[in-house]
């Protein structure tokens, strides 16, 4: 591993990304972009130009075709949707939101919004939407269109955003005034972003609910769509925003055509990218994308993990894990953290010190000098002896995606050293979309949680009033819930109660997070990048937004 560093930082040279992804706040790690120009044995890199050296001065539309892969699906275009594959770079060319977040600022743009302003504290907000939004059949967006498309979204409670939600009411053409039940940190800012613009009409008039067409606002008309294997997009001659400068980079479609396909088999996407059948790949594997490192065809960027991977434990009454603190905790010890990022990462990970990655907002810097359990298989026999565990086979869920298969099976050895029997249900998207939120579905799963602040992840995982089961994994654990909601307010997201209920997690181990993989991005210098600009909720790059020769 240190040898492969070693190499990866004397082929190098770093880039300051501008744009809405680029790195720069103190609370976002820097992106770090490896140009990775050497040649294949290793000799000196000739003098290359990184992108970005020299600017277009002002944004430009042009007629370039992009070919993307990607290694994440989505089973239907529905817009309204669950937080699976919500950081999906293409749903940034599918729909629009009232505003999008600037990893740089680590603040909200307006997007679909013109402003928005509260006088109460956060529990009242008024925004205003622009008043010349229309979607590619034409149909005219209003305050109408954003009071029902939150009403729908929250009668649906696919999203836990939405559930905070007391009421949305008119109060002008292009003004809504929206009611929160809490004053959450960052819950206002996620329901901008999760508010997509729709027209009820159109959304009405469909009949599969845009399962298979969807008719949106964005700068894009989604032109092909097979679940599982593509997406593509073709830019509008008719968007609404003819100012494109006035809507944040991120966002911006300069691109004419973008086409995803869709490459879950790690090795399958290099194969993609050598042969030219992609010119971009987005979070590649790392043990795929450390192979192109030296390559001079490829462009190699490498960013800071937004994520994280993490194990849960079941709540459920009927589950091992659910009641026995002993066990959890002995399943914490005896997985390798160091073994998982020199096994799935090819060392381009990290640790980490809680069961949410450092970017979030409100990590706190003193964690990474605690213990966490580090690993130990003396300390996880120790803890399984005093475990009511029965040799029982526990069940893990997971994706079967080829990284987190991957992570399952070196999960499952490490139990077994230390004693544990244990099974893995890979299943496909759609189904454990059915049934992650189920925790009779298994003793343990393997997830990686989106958001922008702690309380973001705290609540989608562990608020027992979230779900019709409970949290998350149907735990009812209302002590843990008196905590974080101490954490919602803006006067109680302090330091002090922040730390209380990271410690609470650790210790009652309910969740662990396990491994952050660092990202690698692989452009083919065919591609011809300019510019790289990243966004969104992570800091994955939009291709559609970057600018090339």
């Amino acid at each position: 591993m240190k040898k492969a560093l070693a190499l990866l930082l004397s082929l190098t040279m770093a880039l300051s990304l501008t744009g809405c992804g680029s790195g720069g706040n103190s609370e976002t790690p820097a992106a770090t972009t490896a140009a990775a120009a050497g040649s294949e044995d290793g000799g000196a890199a000739p003098e290359t130009e990184a992108p970005g050296a020299d600017l277009p001065a002002g944004t430009t539309l042009s007629d370039k075709k992009i070919e993307v892969g990607y290694n994440t699906s989505i089973d239907s275009l529905n817009c309204f949707r669950s937080n699976t594959g919500r950081n999906a770079p293409y749903l940034m060319n599918l729909f629009e939101s009232l505003a999008v977040l600037s990893p740089e600022s680590r603040e909200m743009e307006p997007w679909a919004a013109k402003s928005w302003s509260t006088e109460d504290g956060g529990y009242t907000y008024t925004i205003e939407i622009w008043d010349n939004i229309s979607d590619s059949e034409g149909n005219h967006i209003t305050a109408d269109d954003i009071v029902w498309y939150i009403n729908t979204a929250k009668q649906k409670a696919l999203m836990p955003n939405f559930g905070k939600i007391d009421s949305v009411t008119k109060t002008g053409d292009y003004t809504v005034e929206v009611k929160l039940s809490t004053n959450i940190v960052g819950a206002f800012e996620a329901l901008l972003f999760d508010t997509k613009i729709i027209s009820q009409k159109a959304f009405e008039a469909s009949s599969d609910e845009f399962a298979t067409k969807a008719v949106t606002t964005s700068a894009y008309t989604c032109t092909e769509f097979t679940p599982g294997n593509s997406i593509g997009f073709t830019r509008r001659d008719d968007y609404w925003q003819t100012d494109i400068d006035a809507i944040p980079e991120c966002v911006r479609p300069l691109v004419k055509e973008i086409n995803y396909h869709i490459i879950t088999e790690a090795s399958q996407l290099g194969i993609a990218l050598e042969t030219g059948t992609v010119q971009v790949g987005i979070d590649v594997d790392s043990t795929t994308g450390s192979q192109f490192v030296g390559n001079n065809q490829f462009i190699v960027n490498l960013t800071d993990g937004q994520q994280g991977w993490e194990l849960f434990f079941s709540g459920a009454e009927s589950r091992v894990v659910a009641e026995d603190q002993a066990l959890r905790q002995a399943i914490c010890y005896a997985i390798d953290e160091e073994g998982l990022i020199t096994g799935l990462c090819a060392g381009y990970g990290t640790r980490m010190w809680d069961v949410c990655p450092p970017d979030r907002i409100g990590f706190l810097d003193k964690w990474k000098d605690e213990a966490y359990y580090e690993y130990d298989p003396d300390k996880a026999k120790e803890l399984l002896e005093a475990s009511g565990y029965n040799g029982e086979t526990l069940t893990l869920l997971c994706s079967s995606t080829t990284f987190v298969s991957r992570c399952a099976q070196m999960i499952q050895n490490y139990l077994a050293a230390v004693g544990i029997k244990m099974e893995i249900n890979s299943v496909d998207s759609a189904l454990l979309t059915a049934i992650r939120l189920d925790g009779t579905q298994y003793d343990m799963f393997i997830n990686t949680i989106g958001g922008t602040y702690l309380p973001d992840h705290w609540t989608i995982r562990y608020d027992p009033a979230a779900y019709e089961t409970g949290d998350a994994t149907s735990r009812h654990d209302y002590d843990l819930a008196e905590l974080m909601y101490e954490t919602w307010t803006t006067d109680g997201f302090t330091d002090e109660n922040i730390d209380k209920v990271h410690n609470y997690i650790k210790e009652s181990a309910i969740a662990y997070g396990m491994v952050n993989p660092q990202s690698f991005t692989i452009w083919r210098n065919d591609a011809g990048l300019v510019k790289e600009v990243r966004g969104g909720l992570t800091n994955y790059v939009i291709p559609s937004a970057c600018q090339y020769q």
